[in-house]
């Protein structure tokens, strides 16, 4: 027969562990008190912006990050994580016209980065795209033709993480318009992004 004080022992443990597996959940769980958030103002002689950039951090990892323009960092966030990619990125974009960004899939394609980007249409000619500067650095693009926009802004960088949002990766999207760009690290949402974009490349003409 178990005897009182053994069994008083057994229920402390029990109780000790189901609240430290409990905590273990929440750390993983998708409660806002895990976010962090820095909001900043900034006053210019025409507008007033404010800037809120929102990640969480789980076990030291940070899955997802926020990004809201104008002048919020989006541009240069981006580039970060092209400069990081690997193996691969499979990008869709609407509107394209920043050089800095540009200048990143270059530096991608340079280390043997293997890249597709499918653009829109009508985007892919207008003033200041960089559709034919991608061409001229080997970079593979092609062109949307079907009858709808090709409104994506999507980039998937070696299988593993997401960019997307209302975003285009043009100066007005980030010096004027609001906007907003999500980083998303998790595979199993990257390989659903990276087979839309596949099917969109291979539907796609050079």
């Amino acid at each position: 027969m178990v005897d009182t004080k053994t069994l008083v022992a057994v229920v402390i443990v029990v109780a000790v562990l189901a609240a430290a597996l409990g905590y273990a959940v929440g750390l993983l769980s998708t409660d806002e008190s895990h976010a962090t958030a820095i909001t900043t103002t900034t006053v210019t002689k025409n507008t007033t912006a404010t800037v809120t950039v929102t990640s969480r951090t789980v076990l030291g990892i940070n899955p997802w990050e926020v990004y809201f323009s104008p002048d919020g960092g989006a541009a240069n966030r981006l580039i970060y994580w092209l400069d990081r990619s690997n193996k691969s990125v499979c990008a869709m974009i609407y509107s394209f016209t920043n050089d800095d960004i540009a200048a990143a899939f270059i530096r991608a394609r340079q280390r043997g980065v293997d890249i597709k980007i499918s653009m829109d249409k009508q985007q892919h000619t207008v003033s200041g795209s960089e559709y034919q500067t991608l061409l001229n650095n080997s970079i593979p693009t092609r062109v949307d033709e079907r009858s709808g926009l090709m409104h994506n802004k999507v980039a998937v960088i070696d299988g593993k993480i997401v960019i997307t949002g209302s975003y285009n990766w043009s100066n007005a999207a980030e010096e004027r318009n609001r906007e907003n760009l999500i980083i998303i690290q998790d595979p199993a949402l990257a390989a659903t992004y990276q087979n839309n974009c596949e099917a969109v490349w291979n539907a796609s003409i050079p």
